[in-house]
């Protein structure tokens, strides 16, 4: 399989510290509302299923802290914002031509495989056949010596030339046999010549596409998503809190609902982690090179640490 892997940046602004005295909102007693404030219409999501993911991606939080750390509040909870702008649309371009090449790869994988098999097959065939010619050689030459014999001895016993006609008969007959199977094997092997040969100009294609997918490929680091959040303030009191989740790309509705996992994380209060393949990471790769483990929205053990040390009394952890 043929591994292109983009590596997604998911970013989170710094905050501004909020000073010690006042009382700032703490999303570990109080849930924090949410709400989809915009989705471009060039992302082909509509607001129904951009609210769907982003509920999944704040019930992976909730059922991990036993309680509700978000909730959706259309009126006035924290905006989460569907970006377009260059980055889904040069993505969204060479997505279907990736995809395409790995399509590809798998049928020759598969056609590949069926041709060993068929080649596997004939091999035996012939084998078997050669082994066949040589006992119907080995036959006629008795049966040469024995009808020598008694053309010595004439005239031949109405009974043994019964048994010789028949014997001949049967000869014969295995010998047609043998010829028709000839024919077929001569034809399995054109036809696998033939299978090969445009296996062949099938690898040539997938290559030149493979060399063109790479140099187009959008490889490296790209921002899917971005969380900013700001403290105003009153001299050494904290007013407010405002939070902001903005998208820019997304693969599919599950790699959009990991990225959202992410942010809500960093809504939480949640720095990334030093662990690849965890939620909360810099760095989630995406492409067909990725696990099913390292695809699936899950919480790793350096997740939960983190959720834990941020917010200790959770029911999950007491």
């Amino acid at each position: 399989m043929i591994a292109l892997l983009l590596s997604l940046t998911l970013c989170a602004a710094p905050a501004v510290e909020a000073p010690d005295t006042g009382a700032p909102p703490d999303p570990c007693t109080e849930p924090l509302g949410w709400r989809v404030a915009e989705v471009d219409p060039r992302f082909g999501l509509d607001a129904a299923e951009a609210e769907a993911a982003v509920q999944a991606a704040a019930r992976l939080w909730n059922e991990a802290a036993g309680q509700e750390l978000f909730v959706h509040d259309p009126d006035d909870g924290f905006d989460i914002v569907f970006h377009w702008d260059e980055r889904h649309a040069r993505i969204q371009d060479w997505l279907p031509r990736r995809r395409a090449l790995d399509a590809e790869v798998e049928a020759l994988g598969r056609d590949r495989a069926g041709l060993e098999e068929l080649r596997a097959d004939l091999n035996l065939f012939q084998v078997e056949h050669e082994r066949r010619l040589e006992t119907l050689d080995r036959r006629w030459d008795a049966h040469a010596e024995r009808l020598a014999h008694w053309e010595e001895r004439r005239p031949i016993p109405a009974d043994v030339q019964r048994q010789l006609d028949s014997e001949a008969e049967e000869l014969e007959r295995e010998r047609q046999s043998l010829n028709r199977d000839a024919q077929r094997l001569n034809d399995q092997v054109a036809l696998v010549n033939r299978e090969t040969a445009a296996l062949n100009h099938r690898i040539e294609a997938l290559n030149r596409s493979r060399a063109e997918v790479e140099r187009d490929s959008p490889l490296g680091s790209i921002r899917s998503g971005f969380y900013r959040e700001t403290h105003r303030t009153l001299g050494r009191w904290s007013l407010s809190v405002t939070r902001e989740i903005f998208i820019y790309q997304f693969d599919d509705l599950p790699h959009l609902e990991k990225i959202l996992a992410h942010e809500l994380g960093h809504a939480l209060g949640l720095e990334h982690t030093d662990e690849p393949g965890s939620l909360m990471h810099e760095l989630h790769v995406t492409g067909p090179g990725v696990s099913l483990e390292e695809a699936q929205l899950r919480l790793t053990a350096a997740d939960l640490a983190l959720l834990r040390e941020a917010c200790p009394d959770l029911p999950a952890f007491r």
